[in-house]
């Protein structure tokens, strides 16, 4: 699958064409984008992405005219509970910084969800850090992905220039592609009388540079009211409109949507 798009921002980046992985050329320059992103070596190995690749996995690079600008590599994984189709988990997605904000992120999870349509795929899940306003909203509101859980120190501590030192707490979400004719935007909800609203900071990036310390102490205070509500049965529902997470209980038919 090769997809070409014009870009919809009032910029003219000129033309934009996106790519699948097929080789190992490809992997190589899928890993030396996501160095290029999150300023680490080797963050996946090309060795890693080309058997990923040869045995059904996703991996796609995006391009403004001959410059290629972001990139996205996953992995074919089991059934998730309840589905019987594969699940594709998506482990990086990444556009270089100058491009960041230019609606190339999307570009690519869309082609991504197009592709894992194509091939069967039941789901697509990821991961994201819940500090991080922007991708919150980016995920849950514009994408319409569902969150399943929670989970301490996914990764265990990074190193690579973005996340330096940091615990890797995570958000494991879900986007539907089988029965689904194509992904739909989540509206922010309003919280209920029963649930339970865990706050984002506005800007955690710049406060992890500024103010280690608080940032810090954001980290415990939303791991510590994440864990809590998840042993009280509570599941997340959606973002609020100052892009706090709400969750409240889900009725039976959404239970194993959470049930990690």
């Amino acid at each position: 699958m090769e997809s070409s798009v014009n870009p919809s921002k009032p910029e003219q980046m000129g033309r934009i064409e996106i790519r699948v992985a097929h080789t190992a050329v490809d992997s190589a320059l899928i890993a030396e984008l996501f160095d290029q992103v999150w300023d680490v070596k080797s963050m996946v190995s090309p060795e890693i992405m080309t058997a990923s690749l040869h045995n059904g996995g996703y991996g796609s690079v995006i391009y403004i005219g001959s410059r290629p600008v972001g990139a996205a590599f996953a992995l074919v994984g089991r059934a998730l509970p309840g589905l019987t189709g594969p699940n594709l988990h998506s482990h990086a997605t990444g556009v270089l910084p100058e491009f960041v904000g230019k609606g190339i992120g999307e570009m690519i999870k869309r082609h991504q969800w197009d592709w894992a349509k194509e091939y069967g795929f039941d789901t697509i899940t990821w991961t994201f850090d819940p500090l991080v306003r922007r991708n919150a909203h980016f995920n849950v509101i514009k994408l319409g992905a569902t969150v399943l859980g929670y989970h301490q120190n996914f990764y265990g501590e990074l190193d690579d220039g973005i996340n330096a030192g940091e615990q890797s707490d995570r958000v494991l979400v879900r986007w539907n592609v089988a029965g689904v004719a194509a992904p739909q935007a989540n509206t922010f909800v309003e919280p209920t009388q029963t649930a339970v609203v865990i706050e984002t900071p506005a800007d955690i990036e710049q406060l992890r540079k500024t103010d280690r310390v608080h940032s810090d102490r954001w980290r415990a205070r939303q791991r510590a009211a994440f864990e809590s509500a998840q042993l009280a049965g509570l599941r997340v529902v959606g973002l609020s409109n100052d892009f706090s997470y709400v969750l409240d209980m889900q009725d039976e038919t959404h239970e194993t949507d959470g049930a990690l």
